[in-house]
């Protein structure tokens, strides 16, 4: 094997190997190697096969790229929503020994492929992660003999029944005896730090379907190639050959993420997560991926001139700044307790008191920072009005901006959006200090709907950047059309109660949070942000001429 082989490298090479075995041409992209490579595992799903960006050899490049070939020709989805993590671990192995054989039918030659990875040797331990690897290759192989009973079980049951492997039901039915047994012993599994062997084998996530927004599931360990621009390449005929049972062709791309360049997209945090079942954080859970959207062209001018001119009326209006109180006035609206006592004590003493007993209060510059924060995951996509609920949400901040930044208010506008816990993507549009011109406007042009809405750690960032400004006033203003959730996250409850904590966090910090919900539960927006903090509008069409209006209601 050669040593350090780069996929960057290899592409060519492995996608003409892909399609000489397959008949497919899947899209390749890298995962990020951050932390030990050893530990990285291809994924794949519908779209994509990701692999590590540098691996030691060719042969473990091919060996995963066969190994994911025979699960999209054998494999189908299941649903993983009430099934525990050590079942679906076990039916997972089942399945990639299922379909590894019958790829071998049909091409026997890739036993030679395999078989050097499958190394490990009968042992004593009783560890989880040993059992799992020596399974795995009593699996592979039916000459090998392990010598625990679990095993050994497993081994007869999967070699007993070739007959089965073509029915997908075989791994979850032999899967569902090996996990119970399992369970039923002193062995104890770490669902979360799994790691599957032997390492050519994906991470199984693209054999279960959870529960997530629409979008197909995606990559969650390789943050900064997600957001890549992917460039074109021809398109696939919609020719067949072969018989019917070849495989079906590879899904067309998704067209490429709005990004600037690459060197805009950089983890730039990571943050806590709650956890409600524990009641505990935990700590640097989420990494956050700050992504420079593209510019793109923007408007000439504004839709309707008399709704801008009104938008900065009221910003311009409200009332944002820092009361100074004035004392010992000799006019004013309030006594000055000190002053009067002071003016007292003179005249009890036979001096002439100093009249100017009164104080008051004026409120000189603004003193306010908001954070315009915009919801940019998938379902943003939907159809709203004459555009997308994207493009209401662009228009309106376009408007609230321009008013603000004409006010001279300090504010910053964002967007967000996840894909897994691992690749949090905020996308800056103006940041604090920066002036809101054409590029903003362009960058603002250029946000385009993705992915999934982990809607705590937007708001932890958020929380940090608004922290730092010197002003009395802080405000995060969130527009989003939906509810937490992510790719790696089954359970509905736990995002919703990270996004309650996150608010209560800024809370605690003297940061005001308020949701401008155009869609979604109420219940849960008002269980996050409580039922005063949630503004819900009613027609979505309505949001460029609410938004202001919701702004200057909550700084007056």
């Amino acid at each position: 094997m050669e040593d350090g082989v780069a996929l960057a490298d290899a592409e060519r090479r492995l996608k003409a190997y892909v399609a000489a075995l397959w008949g497919v041409d899947p899209p390749l992209r890298p995962l990020v190697q951050d932390g030990d490579p050893a530990a990285m595992r291809p994924r794949f799903d519908a779209d994509l096969v990701r692999l590590p960006a540098v691996w030691p050899g060719m042969d473990f490049y091919r060996a995963a790229l066969a190994h994911v070939g025979a699960h999209r020709m054998f494999s189908q989805p299941r649903p993983a929503r009430g099934l525990k993590p050590l079942l679906t671990i076990v039916v997972s192995l089942v399945e990639d020994a299922r379909v590894e054989h019958l790829a071998m039918r049909r091409l026997p030659g890739l036993r030679r492929l395999w078989a050097p990875f499958h190394r490990v040797e009968p042992s004593a331990s009783l560890m989880a992660a040993d059992l799992m690897e020596r399974i795995a290759r009593a699996l592979f192989d039916p000459a090998y003999r392990d010598g625990n009973a679990w095993v050994d079980r497993g081994q007869r049951l999967f070699f007993e029944r070739p007959d089965r492997w073509d029915d997908p039901d075989f791994s979850l039915m032999l899967g569902g005896i090996l996990a119970d047994d399992l369970g039923k012993t002193r062995v104890q599994i770490n669902a979360r730090g799994h790691r599957v062997e032997p390492p050519y084998r994906d991470d199984n996530s693209g054999l279960w379907l959870y529960d997530a927004p629409p979008e197909p599931p995606r990559d969650a360990d390789d943050p900064l190639d997600a957001v890549r621009p992917e460039r074109m390449e021809a398109e696939q005929s919609d020719r067949r050959d072969g018989p019917p049972q070849s495989p079906p062709q590879s899904l067309p791309r998704p067209a490429p993420l709005a990004v600037a360049d690459a060197a805009a997209m950089r983890p730039v945090a990571r943050h806590p997560e709650w956890d409600h079942r524990i009641g505990l954080h935990r700590p640097d859970f989420v990494r956050v991926v700050e992504c420079l959207p593209e510019r793109r062209p923007t408007p000439d001018g504004p839709a309707d001139p008399r709704l801008t001119n009104r938008v900065h009326a009221l910003v311009r209006h409200a009332v944002v700044a820092r009361p100074e109180r004035w004392r010992r006035q000799r006019e004013g609206d309030h006594l000055d307790i000190d002053a009067c006592i002071a003016a007292a004590v003179a005249r009890r003493h036979g001096h002439a008191p100093d009249m100017r007993v009164y104080r008051r209060a004026r409120r000189r510059d603004r003193d306010l920072s908001v954070l315009l924060l915009l919801d940019a995951s998938q379902s943003t996509n939907d159809p709203a009005g004459d555009g997308t609920v994207l493009d209401l949400e662009r228009r309106s901040a376009d408007l609230l901006a321009g008013a603000l930044a004409a006010a001279g208010d300090r504010f910053a506008l964002a967007g967000f959006r996840s894909d897994g816990r691992e690749a949090v993507q905020w996308l800056p549009v103006k940041r604090f200090g920066d002036t809101y011109d054409e590029a903003a406007r362009g960058r603002l042009a250029g946000l385009d709907g993705r992915w999934s809405t982990r809607m705590g750690a937007a708001i932890r960032h958020a929380g940090s950047l608004l922290a730092g400004q010197p002003t009395l006033r802080r405000l995060l203003l969130l527009v989003t059309d939906g509810e937490p959730s992510d790719i790696d996250c089954p359970d509905p409850r736990h995002l919703v109660e990270d996004a309650r904590k996150a608010v209560q966090e800024l809370a605690g910090r003297g940061i005001d949070v308020v949701c401008v919900a155009l869609g979604g539960d109420p219940g849960t927006h008002h269980r996050i942000f409580g039922r005063r903090n949630v503004l819900p509008v009613g027609r979505v069409e309505r949001l460029p001429e609410l938004l202001p209006a919701v702004y200057a209601k909550l700084t007056g």
